[in-house]
């Protein structure tokens, strides 16, 4: 199974530019992943008519499934949900809850309704998240009761950090494996690439794992420290970015891959080290 992140992975739309010819590439290796009969996934932090405003957005083809609002959601081709995913997750969060413990810390602020999900509780802070207040915010959602996680990211393009409040039996690394078994594939049998902090847990799937060239330098420092401490977790980072950047990324782990356009022949590497 092919899965990948979108934003800042297969969608080249943070403020480093793609190599030219990265999305024809890019559309030329999932046409072709399709036609070989390999399932596909895409595992997003959207919603999923965001998500999918952000394929036709770069004209690129539709997956086999939807991952969206960061593990929460499982749709198939067709957009219908995935009911045994939601059934395992258990009842929606108690966002009254949450928002009287979490409140009382300055600058943060709920995400648009849109953006919120029964199971996902969304938050905006104006700036990175350092690692105190990141501790604080972890200790009031604990507060809230067990079975709880919080998953944070950084938004490049607006220097402010999203946060995601998750019952501890979702995100994108449980969901993922939730689709993978549907075909009885182990984890290994999975290629996975990511490019922020939400995308980490994937990689403690034991999945075969990367993160493209244009992989912020933070991120990149807390997937070391992840595969320090389990030695098993396999993260090849590539030199190029987006979709350039995975195709290094399956060639890395094995896969014979299609002849691509004139226009490769014509780009230099997209990313940098």
């Amino acid at each position: 199974m092919f899965a990948s992140d979108l934003d800042g992975t297969l969608f080249p739309n943070t403020s480093l530019r793609a190599a030219s010819g990265c999305l024809e590439r890019t559309r030329h290796l999932l046409d072709a992943l399709s036609k070989a009969g390999c399932p596909t996934c895409y595992v997003s932090g959207r919603y999923l008519d965001l998500a999918r405003e952000g394929l036709a957005d770069f004209g690129l083809p539709e997956p086999t499934w939807w991952i969206c609002n960061v593990g929460t959601e499982i749709y198939d081709a067709a957009g219908r949900l995935d009911r045994t995913w939601e059934r395992r997750l258990g009842p929606p969060l108690d966002r009254e809850g949450l928002w009287r413990s979490l409140a009382p810390v300055s600058r943060l602020a709920p995400q648009e309704p849109a953006k919120q999900g029964p199971h996902k509780f969304s938050f905006y802070y104006p700036e990175a998240l350092d690692e105190e207040l990141r501790a604080e915010l972890v200790s009031r959602v604990s507060e809230c009761g067990s079975g709880l996680m919080l998953v944070t990211s950084f938004e490049e393009a607006t220097g402010r950090a999203l946060l995601d409040v998750l019952p501890d039996g979702a995100g994108k690394a449980k969901a993922l494996g939730h689709v993978a078994a549907s075909y009885g594939l182990a984890p290994g049998r999975v290629f996975f690439a990511g490019d922020s902090g939400n995308d980490l847990d994937v990689f403690t799937l034991g999945c075969c794992g990367m993160l493209v060239g244009n992989t912020p330098e933070a991120v990149r420092r807390d997937a070391r420290r992840l595969r320090a401490r389990n030695p098993a977790v396999r993260i090849f980072v590539a030199k190029a970015s987006y979709g350039d950047g995975i195709i290094e990324g399956l060639s890395h782990y094995g896969l014979r891959l299609p002849e691509f356009p004139e226009v490769a022949a014509k780009s230099g590497p997209g990313g940098r080290s």
